[in-house]
């Protein structure tokens, strides 16, 4: 259950507190959405979780639950039933978004039920690592039961498809913030790296950047103004 009980400090951060009807897909055992109101303790928290073992200890915790995938006509239907005319105006993904077949699909419908100004949260593996570009110069694409190649994943994404992902559903992209583990290992790893920037072409402190970020923590809206990874 450990997996499904983890808190992401920097999504957390991320997530507006001001938000009066949440939705958090895959909300494993709740851990997230305790943390959450415990710091908007007025708001309605719906969560969708797909494993039942996760979801019977979210039940406690969430204002209502649905089990099963958000890809699922009938869990979103369900949804529908549940928020009734009021619409979301906030949206959590804490590591799901590469899970789905579709992901397109679900931010766009989403945001059809998401209010002019909401947002969307989001925590999405970095395809770019450095670990994953070591891994590939070395002929390697190794699944394992967590991490980057967790072997569920069914997509992949850089910063700059991850958010062409949620422009593409029509949400307006705000910023984009790494998460950077293992801090020494990293600037070793950019040690060797970097020189190939100028080679490539791109800029280096890009180049940094993108090697660096284990997840990115995207930020978007419901709205028509933008910016640029921050």
């Amino acid at each position: 259950m450990a997996y499904y009980s983890n808190v992401n400090p920097d999504l957390l951060a991320a997530a507006p507190t001001e938000a009066r009807h949440v939705l958090e897909v895959g909300c494993g055992s709740g851990a997230f959405a305790a943390a959450y109101k415990e710091r908007n303790p007025g708001c309605r928290y719906i969560g969708v979780e797909l494993f039942p073992e996760a979801a019977a200890a979210a039940r406690g915790v969430v204002d209502h639950l649905e089990i099963g995938s958000i890809e699922d006509a009938a869990v979103m239907q369900a949804l529908d039933a549940a928020r009734g005319d009021t619409p979301f105006d906030l949206l959590i993904f804490g590591d799901v978004l590469e899970h789905l077949h579709d992901p397109w699909k679900v931010l766009a419908a989403l945001r059809a039920r998401t209010a002019p100004d909401g947002v969307c949260v989001a925590c999405i593996p970095n395809i770019g690592h450095w670990s994953i570009i070591r891994q590939l110069m070395a002929g390697r694409w190794d699944y394992a039961d967590s991490g980057l190649l967790d072997r569920t994943h069914l997509r992949f994404f850089t910063v700059d498809t991850a958010i062409a992902m949620f422009r593409s559903s029509g949400w307006t992209f705000s910023n984009a913030r790494s998460r950077v583990l293992w801090p020494d290992k990293t600037e070793a790893a950019l040690a060797d790296f970097l020189p190939l920037a100028p080679k490539l072409g791109v800029p280096a402190d890009k180049f940094r950047r993108d090697l660096s970020a284990f997840q990115w923590i995207i930020r978007a809206a419901n709205k028509a103004a933008s910016s640029a990874p921050a």
